[in-house]
């Protein structure tokens, strides 16, 4: 691997420099990659012939490949949760250990390998993985961009791909990402991130806008997800639905929280000013997905959500742990919700069965039959052998990848965890 730093400061004759004149000089660097690491986040420039054809950053990079494979199942259903959890247990593994990209992983992204693997295997076509490729790049140079002016220092490396998918003119990105900055910046002060979690908390002021039953689905889906992954859930433009809830936000129907762990690490949309050069943007490509056409009013909140099925989701929880199985049962205790819990794991695969959940959460560290043997036993089950099954460990999130799925594991989850972290594995798996 070869590796030079460079002064990306020299494109520019001030002391300080924007993210967009970085991403400007890239069109005259060579081929390679452009490591660019500010406030403990690197960033990923991925560059062929001065086009850019991958970008990535470091904040939970796989959740991100996740989400807008979800939002692509819609035109490849092949890119089921069964499939997506399986190059999560394929390559996004935590362990150093146990890591079988860990040396490619520092010259290339380890989901770009995953998208790879997904045309290499034909899940997907190359035309659409370069729509996938696309989409993603546009999420990360809209972080990108927020970064306050100042000393980029940045790295240069050969990116060693493969294979491309997309090759991508800077100067259309730029045009692209630049309008929907200003369409965020237009919700500020109130939204400044499109990682903030919404959550209904007035039920009665949302229902002087729209049905009953509506704000009933409402309230179901807003409890901790981001307007991201609201995207992912909804099949929409994660700028469309922020659009659309602004109204029962500035009325307090809905209340805003932070963004959590790790994206509060990344810059607000707010502070970054509208580029006054840039009013006349021509209208998107197609390759880029943009709902947020003006014109829409509450009434498409109804339509999106009523649109979701209310649904009550079985779920089995398994732990020898009984303070363990009282979290779950706190993060998880609403309507929407029916959740058996079970600390015994030797009359565990009687009660599944009766049972028939939706989603089985398995602890691997039991006694008498362990994790492991008890996925076994009932994948062996005709009437049990698709419901999804999440292996829970300790460990710092170890977890023997090949004997998960040899068991049978559907998805994994680390304790401890947080209440947002097991909604995002139900969303993944249920919703």
């Amino acid at each position: 691997m070869m590796s030079a730093d460079i002064d990306l400061d020299e494109v520019s004759k001030e002391q300080k420099e924007s993210a967009k004149q970085l991403l400007k000089s890239l069109e005259l660097s060579r081929s390679g990659c452009v490591y660019v690491i500010r406030d403990r986040i690197r960033w990923s420039f991925y560059i062929e012939r001065g086009k850019l054809v991958y970008a990535s950053h470091s904040l939970d990079s796989f959740e991100r490949l996740e989400r807008h494979l979800r939002m692509l199942s819609r035109e490849v259903p092949a890119l089921d949760d069964k499939l997506r959890s399986q190059l999560r247990l394929m390559f996004d593994d935590p362990s150093p250990d146990n890591a079988k990209y860990k040396v490619t992983s520092e010259i290339l992204c380890v989901e770009y390998l995953a998208i790879l693997w997904l045309v290499n295997e034909n899940h997907l076509s190359k035309p659409m993985a370069g729509k996938l490729v696309a989409r993603i790049i546009q999420e990360v140079v809209e972080a990108f961009l927020c970064l306050p002016d100042g000393k980029f220092g940045g790295s240069y490396y050969e990116h060693f791909l493969k294979e491309t998918y997309c090759s991508l003119s800077i100067d259309r990105i730029l045009e692209v990402v630049i309008k929907r900055l200003q369409a965020w910046y237009k919700l500020g002060p109130t939204i400044i991130s499109p990682y903030q979690c919404p959550y209904l908390v007035s039920q009665a002021n949302a229902e002087t806008r729209m049905s009953h039953e509506t704000v009933q689905r409402l309230g179901r889906i807003l409890r901790g997800f981001n307007f991201c992954q609201l995207g992912a859930l909804l099949a929409k433009d994660p700028l469309a639905i922020a659009k659309q809830l602004s109204p029962l936000i500035s009325d307090g129907s809905i209340l805003l929280r932070d963004p959590l762990p790790p994206f509060n690490m990344l810059p607000p949309t707010y502070y970054l000013a509208p580029a006054e050069e840039q009013e006349n943007i021509e209208k998107l490509s197609e390759t880029f997905m943009d709902d947020s056409s003006s014109g829409e009013d509450e009434s498409s909140i109804s339509q999106i959500f009523t649109r979701q099925a209310s649904k009550t989701w079985k779920i089995v929880c398994i732990d020898d742990s009984e303070s363990m199985l009282s979290i779950i049962s706190s993060y998880l205790g609403n309507e929407d919700f029916q959740v058996t819990l079970i600390q015994d794991s030797m009359k565990a695969l009687l009660k599944i069965t009766s049972i028939r959940p939706d989603l089985i959460l398995l602890d691997i560290g039991m006694p008498n039959v362990d994790g492991y043997q008890l996925c076994s036993l009932i994948r062996k089950s005709s009437i049990l052998k698709e419901i999804p099954i999440v292996m829970v460990t300790g460990n710092k999130g170890l977890i023997d990848r090949a004997r998960a799925r040899i068991a049978g594991a559907t998805d994994y989850l680390t304790k401890p965890f947080v209440q947002n972290d097991l909604l995002k594995m139900i969303m993944r798996h249920l919703m």
